[in-house]
């Protein structure tokens, strides 16, 4: 078998793997789509999400933190009298706020408050387009051209 030949099968055998993996799940409905059922969201279901956001994860987050920087902050006292005593110190300080800002950003200035604008701009367009059905309504006759 020449270079061309083994290179070429090879190539082929990587696209025939890789093909599968870049289709999109249930895309075409063709042999073997299979769904994943609906996605029902409601304003309820985002403020919700939000609400564990802020609640849950962000303060499992903090938790998380705080038994980091505990458990760290014990090194900077053994380092009394090394070069990077300081570096230390300033490395535990830019942790600190780093892990605030992303806590935030789960929390109420982040996530929670994106889920809660998307909460009423959902209901917000719901309402306007059942008023535009409502304004719209019309009762057929017999013999109304549709």
């Amino acid at each position: 078998m020449s270079f061309e030949e083994e290179w070429g099968r090879l190539v082929a055998e990587a696209k025939a793997e890789h093909a599968p993996r870049m289709r999109l799940d249930g895309a075409g409905g063709g042999a073997g789509a299979e769904g994943r059922g609906k996605l029902h969201v409601t304003a309820a279901l985002l403020r919700d999400r939000a609400d564990k956001a802020e609640n849950k994860a962000a303060k499992e987050f903090r938790e998380a933190h705080k038994d980091a920087v505990s458990k760290t902050s014990d090194v900077s006292g053994s380092l009394t009298g090394f070069a990077c005593s300081g570096a230390f110190g300033e490395f535990a300080d830019s942790w600190k706020k780093g892990a605030s800002y992303v806590a935030g950003q789960i929390g109420e200035e982040g996530l929670a408050k994106a889920l809660r604008a998307a909460a009423g701009s959902f209901g917000h367009t719901d309402k306007q387009v059942k008023q535009g059905l409502q304004e719209t309504r019309y009762t057929y006759k017999p013999g109304d051209i549709i």
